[in-house]
């Protein structure tokens, strides 16, 4: 019986009728208040690099608005995207590994809240509702760092790309008047393709591919259109999973007057 509610939740949404405006950020509605209290917000611009460590302690991070990923540079490498942060996500600077240089860096125009990590423990252990947002947050960003590493691992390359366009488009989409899905791409094929393990000219391939097909578009610098989402999903393995990670919020942040 549980198998065939989800089933039916994820076929609903396919059809484009709930989207990532659902899922951006109940619980940091909830807690955005006392949080912008011990925050120091940074406003960001395309390719802006944001140290992870401040003033020698361990920070964290809540993203309020645009995308941002996580770049590492392991000793003897070059840097790797290994993570994509959007809104109400949280890092904290022990995410990226000692001894490699870590830097957050934003696909765009955006903001992140800055706060000591100190500030975030003595917050949540005297607040349920900062607490909840914390371990709501952390657990769908693990899930999604699954999710990204079974396809680096185990999917070809069309079904990489798809899940990456699935994921955002769940996470910055809106439905258009036409029935399909008008969202963000602001990365650029050389940030893409190494966050995928892919090479560019592949990359460069197979985004043509689904251009001819028409699954997706061009709609304006940086953004673009899925004109179909239920056929994009059938391309990947863990459409339905995302679906359901993006799909747990019951509230848009946009309504919260203080974001």
């Amino acid at each position: 019986m549980t198998s065939d509610v989800k089933t039916t939740r994820s076929e609903a949404q396919l059809g484009g009728s709930a989207l990532c405006s659902a899922s951006k950020g109940r619980a940091l509605c909830q807690a955005s208040t006392v949080l912008a209290a011990h925050a120091t917000p940074l406003r960001t611009r395309r390719g802006q690099a944001v140290a992870l460590m401040f003033e020698g302690g361990e920070t964290a991070f809540i993203v309020r608005a645009g995308v941002l990923t996580l770049q590492v540079t392991m000793p003897g490498t070059t840097r790797q995207v290994v993570a994509m942060l959007f809104q109400g996500d949280v890092l904290r600077s022990s995410f990226a590994p000692p001894y490699a240089e870590g830097a957050l860096v934003s696909a765009g125009t955006g903001e992140v809240w800055r706060m000591r990590w100190t500030a975030c423990a003595e917050l949540a252990a005297g607040d349920p509702a900062i607490a909840l947002y914390f371990d709501d947050a952390l657990a769908n960003q693990m899930a999604r760092q699954a999710i990204h590493a079974a396809a680096l691992g185990r999917f070809d390359c069309e079904q990489r790309v798809a899940t990456f366009l699935i994921e955002l488009a769940l996470r910055t989409g809106v439905s258009t008047s036409g029935g399909g899905i008008v969202f963000d791409m602001p990365f650029n094929r050389t940030d893409i393709a190494d966050y995928l393990g892919l090479n560019p000219d592949t990359l460069s391939r197979i985004m043509s591919r689904l251009r001819t097909s028409g699954l997706i578009s061009p709609s304006e610098r940086s953004r673009a259109v899925v004109s179909d989402l239920r056929a994009l999903a059938a391309l990947s393995p863990a459409a339905r999973s995302l679906i359901e990670i993006h799909g747990d919020g019951q509230g848009d942040p946009a309504a919260c007057k203080t974001l």
